[in-house]
């Protein structure tokens, strides 16, 4: 049995299994489309030699029955003309042409009879043939549909998946906010520790701020009655 004929004699669960075994689905459902299409070829040269056989032995029997009717005139005539021992031998040759059509009509029968089955068996492989290649034509675009399908997934997974540079760039990117925050720590330390007294510094502060005459003048009466007290 033939991988073509395999194919389409399984179901589709066999069928998926037996596409993802083939090293080529396409390639090899096309050499079994012409694998077959050789097989109906052959056939149907097979037959046109049995059809140019069955036509020639139709034209033997046509021809014998039509010396069968001649002599058969011919013995109508001798009669008419008296000579009935040349009659009887007109249809003698008559009674032999007559034996011979029958016996090439009983051989012609049959010739015709096998030739009609002949040409039903090929109007039937043509038939498979044309089926096969539709079917050819699904299991290959199932075969590509399911190769741009698993293409999509393993493209979608790579995409998915953390790979060496997605955790490069990520390191890369904690590095430099990071950096960021050391380089705000230490401007905030130059601007606490910039070598100088503290003391003064608080002074300093203090005399820059200057002191509101309001809260100078509350800080005096505050002290002048915690002096009473």
């Amino acid at each position: 049995m033939s991988i073509f004929s395999r194919i389409f004699k399984v179901g589709q669960a066999t069928l998926n299994k037996l596409i993802d075994g083939l090293e080529d689905p396409e390639k090899m459902l096309e050499q079994a489309v012409r694998d077959k299409a050789r097989q109906i070829r052959e056939a149907k040269k097979a037959i046109q030699e049995c059809i140019a056989t069955e036509r020639q032995t139709r034209a033997q029997m046509e021809k014998e029955k039509t010396e069968k009717f001649s002599w058969e005139q011919k013995a109508e005539a001798a009669l008419k003309a008296g000579q009935e021992e040349l009659a009887v031998k007109a249809l003698s040759r008559a009674t032999e042409h007559e034996q011979k059509a029958k016996l090439l009509e009983s051989n012609w029968q049959q010739q015709k009879s096998s030739v009609d089955s002949l040409k039903k068996d090929i109007m039937k492989l043509e038939d498979e043939l044309a089926e096969f290649k539709r079917n050819k034509d699904f299991i290959v675009a199932q075969s590509k549909a399911g190769d741009v399908k698993k293409q999509i997934y393993e493209a979608k997974a790579k995409i998915s998946s953390k790979d060496t540079s997605d955790d490069l760039m990520a390191r890369l990117k904690a590095k430099a906010e990071r950096t960021t925050h050391e380089a705000d720590a230490a401007e905030e330390l130059a601007e606490t520790l910039d070598g100088g007294d503290s003391l003064e510094k608080e002074f300093k502060d203090i005399g820059a701020a200057g002191v509101d005459v309001d809260v100078q003048n509350k800080l005096n009466a505050m002290k002048a009655k915690l002096g009473n007290a």
